[in-house]
């Protein structure tokens, strides 16, 4: 590991580094993104203490008729009133301090997206934003089953050469190059 941040491997055409937290990104955004375009709903794991969210009436109508986009998207979201509902569920890889500051800016930021975005492409979006926060940061110390299982679970990605955000997951440099870069070429 190199800056707790990059896994040095060796590939049969030289040296790779990886990038852990933008291959994580890129793990958690194709696993979310393959429910939701199967049409299922994204896990959602259940609050231990479940939150009541109150709402303009301008915004509680609009929860209303994306309560079913909510779910695909992991959660748990339901009337519980005129213009209140109860948030008892989120996606397994959202850990955050405030579940219901959570979902009131996702909630902002569905409506800032406005109606002409469908369901999975505004499920694209939060889950790009999401995953950034959740997945595996620079200072994570990753053991070596752990690392296996990251590059593994990366080869099976569609795209698995960059974030979500289009930053390299990883970088090989080639055996030419790396004899070259040592004076070793003839």
């Amino acid at each position: 590991m190199v800056g707790r941040l990059y896994v040095v491997l060796e590939s049969d055409r030289g040296m790779v580094l990886l990038d852990q937290h933008a291959a994580h990104e890129r793990i958690l955004f194709e696993q979310m993104l393959g429910r939701l375009e199967s049409g299922g709903n994204a896990a959602s794991q259940r609050l231990l203490l479940p939150e009541t969210v109150e709402l303009p009436a301008r915004d509680a109508e609009f929860v209303r008729r994306s309560l079913e986009v909510l779910g695909r998207l992991g959660i748990g979201l339901s009337e519980f009133g005129e213009r209140t509902f109860l948030l008892d569920g989120l996606p397994p890889f959202v850990r955050v301090r405030s579940p219901k500051a959570f979902v009131l800016g996702l909630i902002d930021e569905l409506q800032a997206a406005g109606a002409s975005v469908n369901a999975l492409r505004a499920g694209e979006e939060m889950i790009a934003k999401t995953v950034c926060r959740h997945a595996v940061k620079a200072n994570d110390p990753l053991s070596a089953p752990e690392i296996e299982n990251l590059i593994e679970d990366l080869r099976r990605c569609t795209m698995p050469y960059t974030c979500p955000h289009g930053r390299p997951t990883l970088i090989e440099m080639g055996w030419r190059e790396l004899e070259k870069r040592f004076g070793r070429t003839g």
